[in-house]
């Protein structure tokens, strides 16, 4: 897979540090700027300086870099002479080294212990002034480390923490993004979700897939984009109900049930809304009429049960039950089928018939 950086040069010098768990300012703070090609061309031992590195087992663990006594006892000379600017980018304002938060998963002591030769991963040092402080290209990782099957499948969190700071574009399949990735890549997502969230946040998710479920054009809500596949076209929402039914699981992939109760309550549409309406059409209540509720009922009475209660306090019973508004639910012949003996080994006839 191949990557390239894009952004301007500071974005590039810093995310040549973050690997390392490093930054060096580049505004105008100070920053400590040892001389290392100096150092390994003078025959300095790198374990010299940084001894604390074979206790590291996690990146940022222990402060690997040198205190000031260390560097006093060779350059004790130059604090003596208050040539601060020798290591100091800010000698009128010196301060401690710039640390940030690891971006990888790195055990030294373990490496230390099989080979004490710094120079078999770092392969270039930096020179006195030079802001980009290279690490270790990831070839030289894969030189040693068997990952070519997670690397190719993207699975970056083996020893990635994230690459959301990291100014890193993919330029091959399968995670170029190109052509039509948006159609391709929900498998991708639910097959390995914490690849997706090393380089995206969830907002990023959430900025694309709410703004589907607006009632509008998909070309008003993405005029740059209306070739894209997404999940949620504009007119989603009037046809939502009927993909919710016929795959009711596919929805929940990303929705809780919560998430559709609070939006239907919002838009006044469940009895438990502060000023419910009547979702149902003309004729409703109205036996022989196109759109009468039982005949509704009869076909999908879970449909009802969605939002009216079940059991002896529903509304089917409350109507429907001995001396009720709604008279007798039962079709003709109901009688001739079913004795009134059944009545008591049938619980759901109790609820009607006490």
């Amino acid at each position: 897979m191949k990557w390239r950086l894009f952004g301007p040069r500071s974005l590039l010098a810093a995310s040549l540090l973050l690997g390392a768990g490093v930054v060096v300012a580049l505004d105008s703070a100070d920053h400590i700027n040892p001389n290392h090609a100096g150092h390994a061309k003078s025959g300095v031992e790198c374990l010299a300086c940084h001894e604390p590195i074979f206790d590291e087992t996690t990146l940022g663990q222990v402060s690997a870099f040198p205190k000031e006594a260390k560097c006093l006892s060779c350059h004790k000379k130059q604090k003596e002479e208050g040539n601060c600017g020798f290591c100091h980018s800010r000698p009128d304002k010196p301060s401690t080294y710039v640390l940030s938060p690891p971006h990888l998963k790195f055990n030294h002591a373990k490496h230390l212990e099989k080979d004490e030769n710094c120079g078999v991963c770092h392969l270039m040092l930096p020179a006195k002034g030079q802001l980009a402080k290279p690490v270790p290209p990831m070839k030289t990782c894969l030189g040693c480390h068997n990952h070519q099957q997670q690397y190719a499948n993207g699975q970056c969190d083996v020893c990635h923490r994230d690459l959301l700071s990291i100014p890193l574009k993919p330029t091959s399949p399968p995670f170029s993004h190109q052509a039509n990735f948006t159609r391709a890549h929900p498998p991708i997502a639910r097959a390995s979700a914490a690849s997706c969230t090393l380089c995206h946040q969830q907002r990023f998710c959430a900025d694309c897939h709410a703004a589907m479920t607006a009632p509008m054009r998909i070309e008003a809500v993405k005029p740059d984009a209306v070739d894209k596949n997404f999940i949620h076209w504009g007119d989603y929402l009037t046809r939502h109900s009927v993909e919710a039914r016929g795959n009711e699981s596919r929805c929940q992939t990303c929705h809780v049930v919560t998430f559709c109760e609070q939006c239907h309550r919002a838009a006044q549409l469940t009895p438990n809304s502060a000023n419910p309406q009547n979702p149902h059409p003309a004729g409703w209540n109205m036996p022989g009429s196109s759109s009468f509720h039982g005949t509704a009922a009869r076909q999908d009475i879970v449909s009802c049960a969605t939002c009216h209660e079940q059991g002896a306090q529903s509304n089917c019973v409350t109507c429907h039950r001995v001396g009720g508004s709604g008279g007798d639910p039962h079709p003709s012949g109901w009688t001739n089928r079913h004795p009134a003996s059944e009545i008591h080994h049938n619980p759901m006839c109790l609820a009607c018939h006490p």
